[in-house]
């Protein structure tokens, strides 16, 4: 069990590195839209950022005006509380942590 709970907290650290890099780099790309350079290649050999990703988000500026993920539903306590559950018991299956944010958290979610 400890390997699992250094795999999760490793895990869950990467994924929100992993968050703010990409945070970065969107509001670089949002940064160098609004000051006038509309060529997606300019962007990326400017930033370093692949092209691939400046051509997703312009397409995002130029659909909704914005590069904000969407919502999320379980906010960070819930996180935490999801992270709390799973160290408690770490063969718990998703339908029971799914029942348990229904029940504890008023918080309908899938699996």
């Amino acid at each position: 069990t400890d390997f699992s709970r250094t795999f999760f907290i490793w895990e869950k650290t990467s994924q929100q590195r992993n968050l703010s890099t990409m945070k970065t780099k969107r509001s670089t790309i949002l940064h160098y839209w609004n000051n006038s350079h509309r060529s997606p290649a300019t962007i990326a050999r400017i930033t370093k950022i692949p092209i691939r990703t400046v051509k997703y988000n312009i397409v995002k500026i130029k659909n909704q005006g914005t590069i904000k993920d969407r919502p999320r539903k379980i906010t960070a306590n819930d996180d935490k509380a999801l992270g709390q559950w799973i160290r408690q018991n770490n063969e718990t299956k998703s339908q029971e942590l799914v029942q348990k944010l229904l029940h504890d958290r008023d918080l309908n979610v899938s699996r």
